[in-house]
């Protein structure tokens, strides 16, 4: 016997791409065991469901570091001691967090593939092969030359994304002076929500109103670009800014009200410029005697490299900045004050802070920051029989399980169950700490009747930014016996439909929108109906043809055509369908459609391409179900009945829900895919969109999905199999069909054994199920008895 015990299916709101988006390892159980029938009974067959979340590497390192390569004549690429530099920031624990760089914000870059390459070499050498990469966009410089280089990034590729790269700022010799760049990052195993940018500048240097106008000319457009990218936004103001006091005009703009407005994340203004209060701030210079020809000398006495944020990395929420971890690396504010080289410090080992004097004429700033919480959700198991009335509670396991060295380093995960369904107990909300352990609530099953039965846990996360924030959990029990079976449900194959309830297109099919053979738009059969336009039929083998997809001399059943959807009548060159299918009592559903097309598709234009499938429960919300999309840098041969082979440009694909695109032909495909929820009504919709030639063909709409079978042998229709159930079929045995449970008409010995196999109560006296052969023999001796009673009378 067959009991759906707890199955799970989760939301996923990044696109399915080569970038993952979010990617999930479910593993499955004590499978039962039951054929699989289909990839969908795959995911129902299991005792135990345990799905887990990629994991996402929390907490991130940010240093911002003018490494002096960025001159004509001079160095170029990373000096000597880089290494030790770099690996030191990795090793330095602070806050109970030490981690590899994961964003490294240079200034000084002579290019790119030169100056920036030679410190992803350095840390690529430190931490392996392909782990660093970098920025690709070159600053513009206002030096003829590119004297003094600009600024650019290097990122760690396991912790996170580069999305984006930006150059802006009027770059000449009364302006910047060098490219404001910025940088759209991503940590890996999150989604948008946990998106931010870094703003990387390196400010006209020396002193004097010329400079210091210079200077505020490009803090205004830092701020114009970010405060256009709205309230919300988490940035990063980093760089080597080249001021000596908090009071300068370009400074109070960066903290000017606004939506991009910046925050000194150690609130520390004033007058930093040889400031012994201030000195554990200071970045330059390391050196006082030349260690390299350009270098800065002078000593510990300014803070010029800086890590300004928005708002947003200081609410406490998501992506936030960790309190006590921004520094001057090196710089434990116990050097001579001021002037003095940056060994008279302790901030470091010698050796490092030897290195941090030879390398560069700055100190790296570097600042730690919490990611958001990472959800995952565990179900626990179900009796594999439950007792009407029986008291069942379902455990529901939720963690947060953002990857961190300590708690502070993610957020905290707040969350709310919910359940619906033939499940009570929901409104629960709780909160889960990172390195906490899982906290675990229960929801009840309704066991109040027998039958299959069906709900959904959803459990939903309100925390800024956190991953896989929405879980949709189906849960399939039965109570009292009864078994499931993976059938199907509902369907539409233009013939003979399953459970429909309703259909309707737009453009009707007597709204006299399309009349021309070379278009349509519905349903179509050979020798019925209206004549099929050309394209949609393959006639390759009657007469000569180039296109088609329907092969009108075998395929004689009905099915839907989409062509050439825009003309006079129709100058939107819109079209959709609309389909509602009757599914209550079933769960774990699946569609399977058989799609085909062929044509020179386009992704763009006036009217692009476009064949979309949407899937929704009871007006619960419109969820994709396949997506097409056209591939305008491939080509794609097709093959009409004559077998000889057509070439043609940007096929088009479809993407189901839950799989990976695949590329359509003119030959039947069947595209399945998973559906998340629950309810009585399936409502799917197609869209579509096209001007031109280009076909696409669907056929075979199959709904399907687990439905409850009763018992054979639960004779009194109570959804289980025991004693009473034996009495039933021995007083009917012989005497008519009330113990039948083979449907033979007779109530026999083969009923016994269907009832044997299928017990799943008690016997009056509680004693073991006894042999159909005992059951049998004494029957037959009652009846005997019976009969030998009325032969003596």
């Amino acid at each position: 016997m067959f009991a759906e015990i707890a199955t799970a299916s989760f939301n996923i709101t990044e696109p399915r791409s080569a970038d993952g988006a979010r990617l999930f390892s479910c593993l499955v159980h004590d499978v039962l065991a039951f054929s699989m029938i289909s990839r969908r009974l795959m995911f129902l067959l299991a005792v135990v469901w345990t799905c887990h979340a990629a994991p996402a590497r929390a907490q991130l390192r940010i240093v911002s570091y003018n490494t002096g390569t960025g001159q004509v004549d001079g160095t170029q690429t990373a000096r000597s001691g880089m290494d030790l530099v770099l690996s030191a920031i990795g090793a330095e624990v602070v806050g109970g967090i030490a981690k590899p760089i994961d964003v490294l914000m240079l200034q000084e870059q002579y290019t790119t593939s030169i100056s920036t390459q030679s410190v992803v070499d350095v840390l690529n050498g430190i931490y392996g092969a392909g782990v660093y990469a970098r920025s690709s966009l070159n600053a513009a410089t206002s030096h003829p030359e590119g004297a003094g280089g600009g600024p650019a990034l290097v990122y760690n590729t396991q912790t996170v994304e580069l999305l984006g790269e930006q150059r802006s700022g009027s770059v000449n010799g009364s302006a910047q002076a060098r490219s404001t760049m910025r940088y759209q990052l991503r940590p890996v195993g999150y989604d948008a929500a946990a998106d931010f940018y870094v703003y990387n500048d390196h400010y006209k240097s020396d002193t004097g109103s010329e400079n210091a106008a210079r200077r505020l000319i490009e803090a205004t457009n830092v701020r114009t670009n970010s405060d256009a990218l709205g309230e919300g936004t988490h940035a990063i103001y980093a760089g080597d800014y080249n001021i000596q006091t908090s009071s300068e005009d370009m400074y109070q703009h960066l903290l000017s009200a606004g939506p991009g407005q910046a925050f000194d994340p150690i609130n520390a203004p004033g007058s930093w410029h040889d400031n012994s209060s201030l000195r554990y701030t200071h970045t330059q210079s390391p050196a006082t005697s030349s260690q390299y020809s350009g270098q800065t000398l002078g000593g510990m006495d300014d803070r010029f490299d800086f890590q300004l944020v928005t708002g947003e990395f200081l609410d406490g929420e998501g992506l936030d900045y960790i309190p006590g971890s921004y520094r001057a690396f090196g710089n434990d504010g116990t050097h001579a004050c001021c002037n003095s080289p940056i060994t008279s410090s302790g901030g470091a080992s010698p050796a490092v802070l030897n290195a941090l004097m030879t390398v560069s004429d700055h100190l790296p700033v570097v600042a730690d920051y919490q990611l958001p919480a990472v959800m995952d959700v565990t179900l626990g198991s179900v009796p594999s029989m439950i007792s009407v009335g029986a008291p069942i509670a379902l455990d529901v396991m939720v963690q947060n399980i953002a990857d961190v060295l300590v708690s502070n380093g993610a957020d905290e995960l707040d969350y709310t169950i919910t359940v619906s369904g033939a499940l009570t107990g929901g409104g629960l909300m709780d909160t889960a700490f990172a390195l906490g352990g899982a906290n675990t609530h229960q929801v009840f099953l309704d066991t109040s009747m027998a039958g299959f039965k069906s709900g959904l846990v959803t459990v939903s996360a309100s925390s800024q930014g956190a991953a896989n924030a929405l879980w949709t959990l189906p849960v399939n029990w039965s109570v009292g016996g009864g078994t499931a079976v993976f059938t199907q449900v509902a369907g539409d194959d233009f013939d003979a439909p399953q459970n429909l309830i309703s259909f309707s297109q737009s453009p009707a099919v007597d709204s006299g929108a399309y009349d021309n053979v070379n278009e349509g738009y519905g349903v179509f059969q050979v020798g019925s109906g209206a004549p099929i336009p050309s394209h949609l039929r393959d006639n390759s083998l009657n007469e000569p043809d180039s296109l088609g997809i329907v092969d009108v001399t075998t395929k004689s059943d009905a099915w839907f055509g989409v062509l050439n959807l825009k003309n006079d009548n129709n100058p939107t060159g819109e079209a959709s369908a609309t389909w509602q299918f009757d599914v209550s009592g079933a769960s774990g559903l699946q569609v399977s459609i058989d799609m085909a097309a062929m044509g020179d598709f386009e992704a763009g234009g006036v009217t692009p391409d476009a064949f979309n499938w949407t899937y929704e429960f009871d007006d619960a919300g419109e969820q994709p179900l396949f997506t097409s999309s056209v591939d305008e840098s491939a080509t794609a041969t097709y093959f009409l009945a004559d077998g000889n082979p057509r070439t043609l440009a940007d096929p088009l694909s479809m993407t189901p829900a839950d799989g990976d695109a695949v590329e359509l032909s003119n030959v039947f495909q069947t595209l399945t895919a998973l559906l998340t929820g629950l309810g009585d009504v399936l409502t799917l919709r197609f869209s579509a969109t096209g001007d031109g030639g280009e076909a696409y063909v669907f056929d075979n709409i199959v709904v399907e999905g687990l439905v409850s079978v009763a018992l054979p042998a639960d004779f009194d229709g109570d959804g289980d199999v025991d004693g009473a159930d034996l009495a039933m079929w021995q007083s009917s045995y012989g005497v008519d069909d009330g113990g039948d449970a083979d449907a033979s008409g007779t109530t026999d010995a083969a009923d016994l054994l269907l009832w044997q196999q299928g017990f799943t109560g008690s016997t009056a006296t509680g004693a073991p199920v006894p042999e159909p052969a005992a059951i049998l023999l004494a029957t037959v001796a009652a009846m005997a008895c019976v009969a030998a009673g009325r032969r003596r009378g």
